[in-house]
Formats: C-alpha cells, sequence, structure tokens
C-alpha cells in the first residue's frame, strides 16, 4: 500500500499531482520501473534474511545457504511476487524409516520452518549445552505417529524468523523513499 498525502492550494500543485498519478498509473507497465523495484525487494529480504536466521535452528550450514539463496521474484501480468523456495528431502534427517507421502514432492520446506518456525529440533550442543532431541520446555510441539505406529511424540522447536514479514513492514515503510529516488533519477514528476 502507498499512503499518498496530498496538499495541493493551486493549479500548478494540481498538475503537478495529476503528472504524479499518471506516472504511477503508466508504472505497471514500465519494465525499468519493475526491474527497479524488484532489485530493491530482492536486497531488502537478503539483508533481512541475513540479519535474522541463525544457528540455533540448524547445525547444516548447507540448510541456511540454501534457505539465504533461495529467494526469487516470479513475474505476473499485474507485476511481481517475492518468494521462498527452499526445499530438502523430507526424510534427510531420519534415522528410522519416514513416511513422506504427506509432503509435496517427498520435500520439506525450509522456507515455511524459517519464517514460521517448526517442532523439530534435532540432538546436538548449541552454545556449550547439551540438548536430546525430545525435552519437554514451556513451549510444546507435537509429532505425529511415525511409521511403525509409535504414538506422537512432544519436542521442543524453534520459533520463525519471520524475514518475510519483516521484509513487508520494511518495504511498506520505504516504497515513499524508493518512488522518489526512482522519479528524480529516471525522469519523473518534477
Amino acid at each position: 500500500m502507498l499512503d499518498v498525502d496530498i496538499k495541493i492550494d493551486n493549479l500548478k500543485g494540481l498538475e503537478t499531482y495529476a503528472k504524479y498519478v499518471d506516472k504511477l498509473l503508466s508504472m505497471k507497465d514500465d519494465r525499468h520501473f519493475q526491474k527497479y523495484f524488484q532489485e530493491k525487494f530482492l536486497q531488502t529480504v537478503d539483508r533481512i534474511a541475513n540479519q535474522r536466521v541463525r544457528f540455533d535452528t540448524t547445525q547444516d550450514l548447507n540448510d541456511i545457504n540454501l534457505y539465504l539463496s533461495s529467494n526469487k521474484i516470479q513475474e505476473t501480468s499485474d507485476g511481481f511476487i517475492l518468494y521462498n523456495d527452499a526445499k530438502i528431502p523430507a526424510d534427510k534427517y531420519s534415522t528410522l524409516p519416514f513416511d513422506t507421502s504427506n509432503y509435496p514432492d517427498g520435500q520439506f520446506s525450509l522456507a515455511l520452518a524459517f519464517e514460521y518456525g517448526t517442532g523439530i529440533v534435532s540432538e546436538g550442543n548449541y552454545d556449550g549445552k547439551y540438548f536430546k532431541a525430545w525435552s519437554h520446555p514451556k513451549d510444546k510441539w507435537f509429532l505425529p505417529k511415525n511409521v511403525y505406529g509409535e504414538s506422537g511424540i512432544l519436542t521442543r522447536g524453534y520459533n520463525g524468523f519471520e524475514v518475510y514479514r519483516y521484509t513487508a513492514e520494511e518495504i511498506k515503510s520505504m516504497m515513499p523513499k524508493w518512488l522518489d529516488d526512482y522519479f528524480k533519477n529516471y525522469g519523473g514528476v518534477s
């Protein structure tokens, strides 16, 4: 959403505002304008992801790097979509037979897990403390039955990093400045 503050006190101001609106309306089909904002959006999400994603989710640097390098733009008929499509095999960390039939193409979405969090935490050493895989802290998560039919297990999880939520907030706050910069640098309304 773009908030516009309109203060017109004469015909010259009205004419300038009309040019501004015409320019904005033409931007929908302007490839240079689209690419400018796509780059701004990608730079913003990459910076926020690098600030927010930490190693307390996984000790697998490959998974973290996959997530950090998977922000993409998809062009649509009326603009573009910013998204992350990082996925790993759903059974990557399973030592037991694991039913992957509930996962699209047998893949687990790192993008969703990093954004919203998950209940799965592997056993390991974090910040000098050893955690068992199946602990019972204040925040509890249930894992479903495994392939052997054993009942669900409570486990601790981690909160999501909310990369895209923070990205959306920053983009919303930066849009007026980016529009002004674009108009100043690429022949906008004077």
